[in-house]
């Protein structure tokens, strides 16, 4: 099968989410490219071949394959059969692992296939690894052993993970949900994590440090408004002497094609004009925003984007108030406590707190559908539009995320 032989449908342009795969310090690792389209009426993926097919035609022709990624490690799903007939794989082997479902059989001639991918620079994961006869043979082929936390109990997940430990292998625990996952699994020696545990709040140590968070999102919410100007950004910025700093490193560096080189957070603003500058501004912001944020700062700007987008389609005359709903929509993880106490103490319109709070109004539901495009599910409603605006949102974020 070949990637050009994937039949094509009426659907959405891209065909794939993602999800981030993290280290213990909570820095990004890489990207799990998860299939969304059409599924059966159990849920199940019809055609594995069709899903890793559609993967990657939405990766390389609608987003760029790099950019999907944002230039870190794509983790895929394939099968036997995709290893078998698509050769050479048209992948980097040095940011690609091929991450091999659980329903693979160790035949001599897959044992064989995954010897020469890894000897080619590839790294190969087990998904959803369970021990038994079928499974095992593949631990001698295998870089990476997935451990799904939801499959087993606490006790069984532990053995299993000091287990795969003990025979060398990196354990990615998945589907961690909460930062006590994190912490029992990361001692039972998982190395990688996956799940949606760091896009919510825990708890910070003592209430300076959250109301450090709380000052600084604050002037975020300031920032979202469209009538700050000059004035207001050049203050949220100078309220944080090392911010101020980073701001001006920005400006002068030669990705920003700036005519003359800046020496004040003013003239910066002026330059650049105060939508520009204030982007940037809270990039800056939210990334001074505890210690581990890991990838929380690219969703929070891909959500943001595609809130941002979607309202101009729309033809809301207030794309920036969507633009503040998505880029708010983390406060909770961000500041260490539930989100409607932290937008209670922001300086944000009713309508804005109603779609961050309760998915109420049109921004409110763009929210749960750009939500729904992470998890890797179809949105609701809006589905082409969302889905386009998300994948078109996913290199920007992940350009200003790493540039802050």
């Amino acid at each position: 099968m070949s990637l050009a032989a994937a039949p094509a449908t009426d659907a959405p342009r891209v065909l794939f989410a993602r999800q981030a795969i993290v280290d213990r310090r909570g820095r990004l690792a890489g990207y799990e490219l998860l299939y969304r389209g059409p599924r059966g009426a159990d849920g199940e993926i019809p055609d594995a071949e069709h899903a890793t097919c559609s993967v990657l035609v939405g990766a390389f022709a609608e987003v760029g394959f790099g950019a999907a990624v944002g230039g870190s490690t794509a983790f895929l799903n394939v099968t036997e059969r995709f290893l078998h007939e698509v050769d050479p794989l048209p992948l980097a082997p040095e940011s690609t692992v091929l991450e091999l479902l659980e329903d693979a059989k160790p035949t001599p001639e897959l044992l064989s296939r995954l010897r020469a991918l890894r000897a080619q620079g590839f790294r190969v994961a087990l998904d959803d690894f369970a021990p038994g006869p079928m499974s095992t043979p593949l631990l001698e082929v295998a870089d990476l052993v997935k451990v799904d936390l939801r499959a087993h109990s606490r006790a069984e997940a532990e053995r299993l993970m000091g287990s795969l430990v003990a025979r060398g292998v990196t354990v990615v625990a998945e589907k961690v949900e909460d930062q006590a996952e994190f912490e029992w699994s990361s001692a039972a020696g998982a190395k990688l994590f996956q799940g949606y545990f760091f896009c919510k709040p825990v708890e910070l140590a003592g209430t300076e440090l959250r109301a450090a968070s709380i000052e600084r999102l604050r002037a975020v919410a300031g920032l979202t408004h469209p009538d700050a100007g000059i004035e207001e950004i050049e203050l949220a910025i100078r309220t944080d002497p090392h911010l101020s700093l980073r701001l001006l490193q920005q400006l002068n560096s030669a990705a920003i094609s700036l005519p003359h080189r800046i020496s004040s957070i003013r003239q910066g603003v002026m330059l650049l004009g105060p939508r520009t500058a204030r982007q940037w501004a809270l990039v800056l912001l939210l990334s001074g925003i505890g210690e581990h944020r890991g990838p929380l700062l690219a969703t929070a700007l891909a959500r943001a984007r595609t809130l941002e987008t979607l309202a101009h389609i729309k033809g809301a005359t207030d794309p920036d108030a969507w633009f503040s709903v998505g880029l708010l929509s983390v406060s909770d993880a961000l500041a260490g406590a539930p989100l409607p106490d932290v937008v209670s103490q922001l300086p944000l319109a009713e309508d804005v707190i109603d779609a961050l709070v309760h998915h109420a109004g049109p921004k409110g539901a763009a929210l749960q559908a750009t939500i729904a495009c992470e998890r890797a599910e179809l949105p609701e409603t809006d589905r082409r539009l969302v889905l386009m605006a998300y994948g078109d949102a996913i290199a920007w974020a992940d350009a200003h995320a790493q540039g802050a």
